[in-house]
């Protein structure tokens, strides 16, 4: 487990996708995203390393329901008692009562854009039920709700007021798809994206609300720390039509 900033951490060796730890002490901690199901070990192994038991957790909230993001929130739920949270759109189709659209591989060619997507579709993440369906002005763990819908339905935003800091999902990464190896800021990815239009679209309202972070925890890449939301801005305007 690294420490970030404040009582916000980062679980360490995953490579597939970023999980976060919220601590605010006993009944006060919280997962952001649960990681891929192949990385499950890996996740309890960080936990039990920081003294903590999946038990401990006060719930889980997932920035979108992808399998690389939402992949063990059954696991954590069934488990260990664990309530699962997400936005009113994602938590329609993670709890299975609105068909699941499949994952067009769009955007820039590329070989490794259909070998993900067709993993996805084959291999969603788990079906679970959700304790609470978000939406934006929520508060929930510290965290203050944003839908941004785009890259999927019910993408959203977490913001952490003690921190200044921001949970993107995959809306914002550092870290250069699709393998996401290569450090860089960016948006939402083509190729993995339901809605490119409503992603930018999503983007630039929220930006345009001024609403306040200092720094940037995205679902790749490694945290950034300081300006994150003026070299969002900057990365904004140079793609602005």
């Amino acid at each position: 487990m690294r420490h970030v900033v404040g009582s916000l951490h980062r679980l360490n060796r995953l490579t597939i996708s970023n999980v976060f730890l919220i601590d605010g002490g006993p009944g006060d901690r919280w997962l952001v995203d649960s990681g891929h199901r192949l990385e499950r070990w890996l996740i309890l192994r960080e936990l039990a390393r920081a003294g903590l038991r999946p038990a401990d957790l006060t719930g889980l909230l997932l920035t979108h329901r992808h399998s690389d993001h939402a992949g063990n929130a059954r696991f954590f739920q069934e488990r260990f008692g664990v309530p699962v949270h997400a936005h009113r759109a994602d938590a329609r189709i993670l709890d299975g009562s609105t068909p699941r659209p499949p994952l067009r591989a769009g955007g820039t060619w590329h070989p490794v854009n259909h070998v993900f997507a067709a993993v996805e579709n084959r291999w969603p993440a788990p079906t679970v039920r959700i304790e609470r369906t978000l939406e934006t002005g929520d508060t929930i763990g510290g965290v203050e709700v944003h839908h941004v819908p785009g890259h999927t339905e019910g993408s959203a935003f977490y913001r952490h007021e003690g921190t200044r800091s921001l949970f993107s999902g995959d809306m914002i990464l550092t870290a250069r798809p699709p393998l996401t190896l290569r450090p860089g800021l960016c948006f939402a990815y083509p190729g993995f994206t339901s809605d490119m239009a409503a992603a930018r679209a999503s983007l630039r309202e929220f930006h345009a609300a001024a609403v306040p972070y200092d720094n940037l925890l995205a679902g790749h890449g490694r945290p950034l720390l300081g300006r994150a939301r003026e070299r969002v801005m900057e990365l904004l305007e140079r793609q602005r039509p």
